[in-house]
């Protein structure tokens, strides 16, 4: 199974009545999208499946606290961000190991500082 059979699967299974163009339209397309990339056995773009991943988050803000739904819908963003993860390796291998390395630093470096440049959600007591 391909990863987008797989990533439409999941999507399906944890929304009851999913259609093809239904999914195409969560992850940001027209709804002709996913038909006609199975048509030509093509895997879902790296764009697609990160605007999926975000309206995943959104999902998660409005669904109810601490359910089941919530670690269903963070599994399949994990499965994606995995996705995303083995195709820029892919597109990486031919660079040497340094550059390599030196771009991964980067990345994490850039996700730490927006880590710290986050503002602490606000309590309120009451």
């Amino acid at each position: 199974m391909t990863f987008t059979e797989e990533l439409y699967e999941k999507i399906s299974n944890l929304y009851v009545g999913m259609t093809v163009r239904g999914f195409s339209e969560l992850c940001g397309k027209s709804p002709s999208y996913y038909g006609s990339i199975k048509a030509q056995q093509l895997e879902l773009s790296t764009s697609a499946i990160a605007h999926l991943m975000e309206g995943i988050e959104e999902r998660k803000l409005v669904a109810p606290a601490s359910t089941q739904f919530i670690t269903q819908l963070t599994e399949v963003q994990l499965f994606i961000a995995y996705e995303i993860a083995a195709r820029h390796h892919k597109c990486s291998e031919s660079q040497n190991i340094k550059i390599r390395h030196m771009l991964l630093e980067a990345i994490s470096n850039l996700a730490d500082r927006e880590l710290d440049n986050r503002t602490p959600t606000p309590i309120f007591i009451g």
